[in-house]
């Protein structure tokens, strides 16, 4: 009784999860996100969308397919998308209590119900237990199939933040299992300039409180449709890669990842999440926004953030795709 009674206590530093009764996911349409610009700088000043937390969980008429793909991938994959470390137990229970039975039957009552100390997904016709299961890797396996969005738990020291647990099936080159246990340092070391930023993004984090939200878009250009790509879409320190390659444009796509960031406020730990959209290069160009990416894509060389182009791996495929984009 005492921990429903904490997590009340908890959960009403919050604000209420605005509901959406006549929500149907079969019509809803994946967001169209550009987030590019003529000229890459790297800046904190890119953590500047205030979101309400009623929007930090998404679901659209992808949600079926992506959450079948999840399933698949953590059958898979198993310890690379998902794990925790002690010390992250308490943030693995709290988030899963506060998805499963707070905001998904919250914000979307069709969907997702609660009830005789079960959560019911109707679009899936999943059933959990609504309480958290002992095992936090069972916690982090059924969030990682009921929401898109893929999840990092960080817990605050008086230095850094730790990553102390995860579910991550959509990655974009990087091993997600790499990161537990890693501070924020260490995360983004493969990241060209990070140390020009990484002091700013240390107190950042810092100020986040419990309902609050903040959101940024990373996009980056991949030339296949897979969601999950551990090694691919990054080139680091002592790859091998082919500049210019030549590549299908056709089966290329934007790739684009919705971050948002916010502090669990039972545990303290910051929950930074993100949800992956891909758009094929084609409904760019006929969108009218082809152009704009193409100078955004040259325009990795030209900011404060040189190193991106080759870290994007627009070394190897810029060529084409700019051509593609401007033909």
């Amino acid at each position: 009784a005492w921990k429903i009674i904490r997590r009340r206590k908890a959960r009403n530093q919050l604000p209420p999860i605005e509901p959406l009764y006549g929500f149907d996911w079969r019509t809803q349409e994946p967001q169209e996100l550009r987030p590019f610009k003529p000229i890459y700088n790297m800046s904190m000043g890119r953590w500047i969308q205030n979101e309400l937390l009623s929007n930090l969980i998404t679901v659209d008429k992808q949600y079926l397919d992506r959450t079948t793909i999840r399933r698949h991938i953590i059958s898979k994959y198993k310890n690379t998308v998902y794990g925790y470390r002690p010390g992250g137990e308490a943030a693995v229970y709290e988030l899963y209590s506060y998805v499963l039975t707070h905001h998904l039957p919250s914000r979307f009552p069709n969907s997702f119900k609660v009830h005789s100390g079960k959560f019911e997904n109707l679009l899936t016709k999943q059933v959990f237990p609504a309480e958290p299961p002992k095992d936090p890797e069972i916690c982090l396996q059924i969030l990682g199939e009921t929401i898109e969005e893929d999840i990092f738990l960080l817990k605050e020291t008086d230095s850094t933040h730790l990553c102390l647990a995860f579910v991550c099936c959509f990655p974009t080159g990087f091993d997600p299992s790499t990161k537990l246990g890693a501070d924020l340092a260490a995360i983004h070391g493969p990241v060209p300039h990070y140390d020009k930023i990484g002091p700013s993004m240390e107190r950042y984090f810092r100020k986040i409180k419990p309902g609050q939200v903040v959101r940024r878009m990373n996009w980056n250009v991949q030339t296949g449709g897979d969601l999950i790509n551990v090694a691919g879409n990054h080139i680091k320190e002592g790859d091998v890669f082919i500049q210019d390659e030549d590549v299908n444009c056709l089966d290329a796509n934007l790739r684009v990842e919705l971050q948002s960031l916010t502090r669990l406020p039972e545990t303290g730990f910051l929950l930074f999440c993100f949800k992956t959209y891909l758009y094929p290069l084609e409904s760019l160009k006929k969108d009218g926004s082809g152009k704009d990416l193409a100078d955004a894509i040259e325009g990795l060389q030209t900011g404060n953030a040189p190193g991106m182009h080759k870290y994007k791996s627009a070394i190897r495929w810029g060529k084409s795709v700019v051509e593609y984009l401007r033909s």
